[in-house]
């Protein structure tokens, strides 16, 4: 009889390989560095070769681990497709969205609860900040991000185009609000803002409580252009940034869980919805 753990060891080895260290794995599998430590010592012994080598600062992967790592990941990225196929595939654990906490505010938050609903053995983490994350390096499933995709390792999918508008309160100051770290695109480059914020959903509070003027996508002030407590400043250029949700490797091989979350988003998570 198989050992039906095989599976379980591969997914924790590949997931040592993928992020270098044992304390790293056990995050991302809700493991303990030791029980890590532990199964990687009994998949060597059962195999009589040495997958990879252990100092106090890293780990690196032999040839022969190497080698395995390639084929587990063939085995399990098998399994998932074929359980897509038949329709088996569990929407259940965790999946960890990187986003701004503009998106989360406004988009996630009000589509959450049905997502939820639909499928009670799913659990969502939000890691929230405006800035890039490396989901290489990172226990993220999923990215949202605004804006130009240099990254070609990365897959995505669009989430909509998001239109940029200035905004101040009424008659609020006209002194520029803007972002306290540089961002790749030119539309958000405000010069001689005396005050700057690490995100979008702060510049759009300064604004409203009468600090200058912000730009920002429309979706997340929508309400409060709606009530007048804050006024799109005529003559201002409008631009446009593109969202889109992005993970790594191919969608055919994502587990139900992250494929799930993703279509929801696609259909449900537009910023210009």
């Amino acid at each position: 009889m198989r050992d039906t753990n095989r599976l379980q060891e591969m997914d924790v080895f590949l997931a040592v390989v993928d992020e270098g260290s044992f304390s790293a794995a056990a995050l991302t599998r809700r493991m303990t560095p030791s029980a890590v430590s532990k199964m990687m010592t009994r998949l060597e012994q059962r195999l009589g070769v040495t997958l990879m080598r252990r100092t106090t600062r890293r780990i690196s992967i032999t040839d022969e681990g190497q080698a395995f790592a390639r084929s587990a990941r063939g085995i399990l990225d098998a399994l998932d497709q074929a359980e897509r196929e038949v329709g088996c595939g569990p929407v259940a654990g965790t999946v960890r969205i990187a986003t701004s906490s503009a998106y989360a505010n406004h988009i996630l938050a009000p589509i959450l609860p049905a997502l939820l609903s639909a499928h009670p053995d799913l659990e969502i983490e939000l890691l929230i900040g405006d800035g890039l994350i490396d989901m290489g390096g990172q226990p993220v499933d999923l990215g949202i991000r605004a804006g130009p995709l240099p990254d070609s390792t990365m897959r995505a999918r669009s989430l909509g185009v998001s239109e940029i508008v200035a905004v101040r309160a009424p008659q609020g100051p006209v002194g520029p609000l803007g972002f306290a770290y540089a961002r790749r695109d030119p539309i958000w480059r405000e010069a001689g803002a005396r005050l700057r914020a690490t995100d979008g959903n702060t510049l759009a509070a300064l604004a409203r409580h009468g600090n200058g003027t912000a730009r920002v996508g429309r979706f997340l002030v929508r309400d409060e252009l709606a009530t007048g407590r804050l006024q799109v400043v005529p003559d201002a250029p409008v631009a446009r940034e593109e969202f889109h949700v992005v993970y790594l490797g191919k969608a055919a091989a994502l587990p139900a869980r992250v494929s799930s979350v993703v279509e929801y988003l696609v259909r449900e998570g537009r910023v210009d919805g």
